[in-house]
Formats: C-alpha cells, structure tokens, sequence
C-alpha cells in the first residue's frame, strides 16, 4: 500500500544520514534534517541496547549504586554512551527498515501496533521497560502520557499485556467520547503529517494524500466502524485518496448533518459482542463474520467452521499462528487484507482470553 512512500523515505534519511559513508553515530542523526518520529526510533532502540546491556552486568553490593549522585552520574554517562553510539552501515539500513515498516505500521493502526509491539513473549513488564517501549512511539504521546499517570496513581510496577490493552482501548474510547466527529478526523493528523512529507520530498513531488483503505484501518482500529464503513463505500465510488482537508470536509458534510453521534458509537463498543461458531466465541461482530466467510472463505461457512475448531484446538497461540500463516498461503488469501486482519485479531483474542482463564 505505501510501498513507493517506503522507498522514497529509505532515499531521504540515507541522504539526510549516513549517505554513502561507512558508519555514523547516533547523535549525528540526531542533527540530521529527518523528521523526529524518525529520530526517536533510532534513538529508542540503542537506549534498549543500552538496557539490556545494563541489565547482564555484574554489581557488587560493596559499592552504592543507588546512592543518589552515583545514579545522576550514571545516567549522564548512559546519556553520552547512547548519543555517541556508532552504527556500521549494516546495522543503520537493518535499523532504518524496522524503522520504516514500525512507523507505517504505528502510524495506521497504533492499538494494533502497540499490541504486537509492546509484550512480544511477554505477558507481563515492569514499568521502566513500558516506558522504553513507548519511546519507540514519538506519534500519538497522549498513550503513553494517560498510562504513565494511571499506573502512577496506582503505585503499580509493573503491567500485564491484557491489563495494558483494556486500558489503552480505554483511553481511545474515552477521547472519542469527548470530540465531534471533526475532532475525531484530526486525529489522523500525524498520518497525514508524515505522508505528506514524503510526498512532498520525493522527486515525483506527488501529495496525493493517504489511500482510502489505510484511513479504513485507522479507524477499525478506534473502533469506529461507522467511519470505516463510510469511507469503505467512498472508496467503492472509485475514491481511492484522500487528503486531509477532504477527510475533515467528508465527516463534516456526511456525520454532522446526519447527526452522527461519536458517543453513541463508543456505547456499542463498549458492549461486548462475539460471533459463535461450534460453540468457539470470536470477538468479531456477526456482519464482520459473514464478510470474512465470504472473502476469506469463498462463502463456504462450512470450511470457516472446519479451519476455526482446527486452529483454536492448537495448544497455543505461536502454533495456531504457524496454521493460520498455512491457511492463508495455501489459499492464496492476501493477510493484511481487511478481513484476514479481523479473523487473526479475533483468533490471536481467543488464545489471550483463554491464557488468562488458565492462569486464574
């Protein structure tokens, strides 16, 4: 979907970068003229370096680590030790594509994102290592910013991923709440802010906006499906781009005189609802279903039913995610499709809820 915009920023920060040199320290891209959600990932990730180097080393309990000008001190040389850190050219262009794809990916649909992101094999993490997460995540402060003040209030150290989604799906919903539909729309603004510099920074200097389908996942992942579907029927009309005026003018000219109402979207969201199938309940709605039946399955519900009981009766969810990979390469089914999206979520949600039933 933005395979050209990957590109064309891979261009930019290598010629902002490290250009064709052998090497480049951390605080020199740091200076570079890229933009800063850019910076803080590269930055992010040797201060996780850092870390976990920390982490493996051996310390007497002679000496006062923790006595309170040590600790200053330290942190101050940790602060150099990241700043000067060198990446070979290899290790920037590794760096630079998990950049890329992170960003995209953050940027579109960030709840799912951070999802896949923040645990990984963990099921649980202290405080500090969330902040570290977070700091991969310069777009979208306002998660980290809202968490950080409820776990504080809290005195919680540390965070289960299933305790981490409620509250981040919790925090999305209560400012929709709070915003109009206009409001609502505004929030894609980083999106656009980050397409639309490397639009416009590319020799093509074409500023056709954000595909249609990747402001669909934006706001699937809010959880705001009215919208989705609005734009889903836009784009059916041979609409297929959006810039970020038409989108403000769309939700203003169609919700608003409608009467669309944000809250009462977040009501039905808040009510938990599952489709059964043989007795297995998925967290997709029943008309989520029927489309995934339809395009993932060839509207053979029969089959739908076989593949589910077969990939829910793995004993967990890394081996059910190795038979739904099969599935879909074997049924040439696209996997970031709209609809393999929502029955992997769904399937990925039903292995979560049953992990947290066993530990009880």
């Amino acid at each position: 979907m933005f395979e050209k915009e990957i590109e064309s920023f891979q261009k930019i920060v290598q010629d902002n970068t490290i250009g064709n040199t052998p090497s480049i320290a951390l605080k020199h891209i740091l200076e570079s003229n890229i933009p800063s959600n850019a910076k803080s990932f590269f930055k992010a990730e040797i201060e996780s370096l850092l870390f976990q180097e920390r982490k493996h080393e051996v310390r007497s309990l002679k000496f006062a680590y923790h006595q309170e000008d040590i600790v200053l001190l330290q942190d101050q040389m940790d602060t150099l030790l990241v700043y000067h850190y060198t990446y070979s050219e290899k290790e920037f262009f590794d760096a630079l594509d998990r950049c890329i794809h992170f960003l995209f990916n953050f940027l579109c649909r960030p709840l799912w994102t951070l999802e896949n992101f923040l645990y990984e094999e963990n099921n649980t993490l202290p405080i500090y290592d969330l902040n570290l997460k977070f700091r991969f995540c310069a777009d979208y402060n306002y998660y980290w910013s809202i968490l950080e003040q409820y776990l504080l209030s809290k005195k919680k150290t540390e965070l289960t991923k299933d305790e981490a989604m409620h509250l981040l799906h919790k925090i999305d919903a209560e400012l929709i709440k709070n915003h109009s539909a206009v409001e609502v729309a505004k929030m894609t603004e980083p999106f656009f802010d980050f397409v639309g510099y490397i639009q416009q920074h590319t020799e093509r200097n074409s500023q056709q906006g954000i595909p249609v389908k990747a402001l669909v996942y934006f706001f699937e992942d809010k959880r705001l499906n009215s919208v989705a579907q609005h734009l889903l029927k836009i784009r059916e009309k041979g609409k297929y781009f959006l810039q970020y005026a038409e989108l403000i003018d769309i939700l203003k000219d169609t919700f608003v005189k409608k009467g669309f109402s944000v809250e009462e979207e977040v009501a039905k969201l808040t009510q938990t609802q599952y489709s059964k199938s043989n007795g297995i309940l998925l967290s997709f709605l029943e008309s989520e279903k029927r489309a995934i039946v339809k395009l993932v399955f060839k509207n053979d519900e029969a089959h739908y039913n076989s593949v589910v009981e077969s990939i829910t009766s793995s004993i967990s969810w890394d081996d059910a995610a190795l038979s739904l990979d099969h599935f879909f390469t074997m049924n040439d089914v696209d996997p970031f499709s709209r609809e393999a999206i929502l029955f992997t979520n769904a399937l990925q949600s039903y292995f979560s809820n049953q992990q947290s039933k066993d530990s009880i």
